[in-house]
């Protein structure tokens, strides 16, 4: 399907018409439409209001400097350095032409006012800031480069262009685009009804929902900081299923098994009648590996990570990092029962203290 870009065209008026017709000539020779706004150049903030909108329609946006700033708005911004911002957020690809010898441009077509000289300045330096910046010395060298510099940013940044009407919508593209949609509405269909199926799980396995007790060990810092702290230990009997689901999105990211001792601990501890204030509550190494062989052969998580011998002098030990993370039967129970766990969750919180 053959494209025609439109390359907007920005720069003040009366100092460049020249300069601006050859280079619209020059571009729509190359085979791309011109925006430019000769017969409308922007002199108001309504004017402006509309140059943007063909702006917004633009695939490249090219603006030639010389030695006027140009007419200035409300703001003190000239309105090709409006234009020029505008273009900016809105992501169009900016491709900038400032005059190499301005000592050689004539007077009658320079800015006589300080200020003025001075914001053609800032404006150049913005121009020259996160972009390859061309410098042209006379038309034909001006048009060259503008035919060159658009060329490029189509092979490395191709827009969205404009395509003859009879081409825009093919009939047989129209029949696919249905047929994947009406296909993708059923794959999602079967996916929400597959994601709302109940979790099969082995009989022969201890179930999430089976009884299985843990000793949880409470830590109560006294205030006295050279006392040790006192422990004491409870029997707390849950089921597989609730710890899954309680500590589901610290499992998201991927703790070790030495940190689940105390995540586990704690969400245990919504079990223990007593004040939870000054605590840290944990589970015992080896309870936390028995939970990871119970939920990996439920298939609710998978253990991943590394063991190490480490030697120092006469000794060697062996040191393992395992962490865990949720398989996807772990995600699917995860959403099949969350609602459930969040009623559960808020009716033992209002117990806490």
């Amino acid at each position: 399907m053959d494209k025609v870009f439109q390359v907007f065209v920005s720069s003040t008026f009366t100092d460049l018409e020249e300069e601006r017709r050859r280079v619209t000539d020059t571009l729509a020779k190359a085979g791309h439409f011109v925006a430019g706004m000769e017969l409308f150049p922007a002199t108001d903030q309504q004017q402006l209001d509309f140059i943007k909108r063909v702006i917004d329609r633009s695939d490249y946006y090219v603006v030639v400097v010389a030695g006027r700033y140009g007419s200035l708005s409300d703001d003190g911004l000239s309105f090709t350095e409006k234009e020029f911002q505008y273009a900016r957020s809105k992501g169009i690809p900016v491709l900038a032409f400032i005059h190499a010898s301005p000592s050689t441009i004539p007077v009658g077509k320079t800015d006589q006012e300080a200020d003025k000289a001075e914001k053609l300045e800032a404006f150049k330096s913005k121009l020259k800031a996160g972009r390859m910046v061309e410098f042209w010395t006379d038309p034909s060298d001006l048009c060259t480069k503008i035919v060159i510099a658009v060329s490029n940013a189509i092979n490395l940044s191709p827009g969205v262009g404009w395509v003859r009407g009879d081409q825009a919508i093919d009939p047989k593209v129209l029949q696919e685009s249905e047929r994947l949609r009406i296909e993708n509405q059923d794959l999602r269909a079967r996916l929400a009804t597959a994601e709302s199926t109940e979790i099969v799980f082995d009989d022969s396995l201890l179930g999430p929902d089976d009884n299985i007790t843990f000793l949880v060990t409470r830590e109560i810092s006294d205030s006295n900081v050279n006392d040790r702290p006192k422990l004491s230990h409870h029997d707390v009997e849950t089921t597989a299923g609730f710890i899954f689901l309680s500590i589901y999105d610290r499992l998201l990211t991927e703790p070790s098994e030495s940190q689940l001792e105390g995540i586990i601990g704690r969400a245990l501890s919504s079990e223990i009648a007593e004040s939870k204030k000054g605590s840290v509550f944990r589970i015992e190494e080896e309870a936390v590996v028995a939970l990871r062989h119970q939920l990996e052969a439920l298939d609710l998580i998978e253990a991943f990570g590394e063991s190490s011998t480490n030697s120092t002098g006469p000794f060697s030990f062996t040191s393992n990092y395992v962490c865990w993370r949720p398989s996807l039967k772990g995600r699917r129970y995860f959403v099949n029962k969350k609602a459930k766990l969040r009623s559960h969750l808020s009716n033992r919180s209002s117990n806490e203290e």
